[in-house]
C-alpha cells in the first residue's frame, strides 16, 4: 500500500449528516441523497468529503454518525445545511477504488499499514476523512468509485 504524507489547508464545507452502519449504506445515502442535494445547489463538481465522525471500531453500528461534505467556493452558504471547516494540518494518505462493501476493509488495512510504519501517529483530535476531488468517479453500472483516504497525522 502506497502511504503520502501531505500538508492540507483547512477548508470549509457543508455538510449533510447520515447516522447508522457504514458500508453500502453509506453510499446509498449518498446516492440517494447528497448526489440530488448537490445538483439541486449547482456544486457536484465541487470537491467532497466523506467524513466519519464517530469509529466504527468502537460505536455501535445504528450510532455511527457520518458527514457527507461539499467544499464551498467562496462566497457562497446554502441555507439547508450547516456548515464546518475540515481541519488542515498533516494527513496519511492512500488510494481507494471499489464498492461500498470494500471501503471498510480498505480503511483497516490502511489503518494497519500505518500503525506498523511508526514514525506517525494519530492526531486523534482531527477526524479521519473520505476525499473525492474534483472529477472522482463513480461507476453506476458496477457500484466502483474512487477516492483518497485521510488519517491526520502528528509526530510520533
Amino acid at each position: 500500500m502506497k502511504i503520502d504524507v501531505i500538508d492540507r489547508k483547512p477548508t470549509r464545507v457543508a455538510y449533510l449528516r447520515y447516522t447508522g452502519p457504514f458500508g453500502e449504506p453509506v453510499g446509498r445515502f449518498w446516492r440517494g441523497t447528497v448526489a440530488p442535494w448537490l445538483a439541486d445547489n449547482g456544486l457536484v463538481d465541487c470537491p467532497r468529503y466523506g467524513v466519519a465522525v464517530d469509529d466504527p471500531r468502537t460505536t455501535a453500528p445504528e450510532s455511527c454518525r457520518y458527514d457527507a461534505c461539499v467544499e464551498l467556493p467562496p462566497g457562497i452558504s446554502l441555507a439547508d445545511a450547516p456548515e464546518t471547516r475540515i481541519a488542515g494540518g498533516r494527513y496519511a494518505v492512500t488510494t481507494f477504488k471499489g464498492k461500498g462493501t470494500d471501503i471498510g476493509p480498505a480503511w483497516d488495512r490502511f489503518l494497519q499499514a500505518f500503525e506498523t510504519e511508526g514514525s506517525l501517529r494519530l492526531d486523534e483530535a482531527r477526524p479521519p476523512f473520505e476525499h473525492y476531488p474534483r472529477g472522482a468517479t463513480y461507476e453506476a453500472r458496477n457500484g466502483t468509485f474512487a477516492c483518497e483516504l485521510c488519517l491526520p497525522v502528528a509526530p510520533a
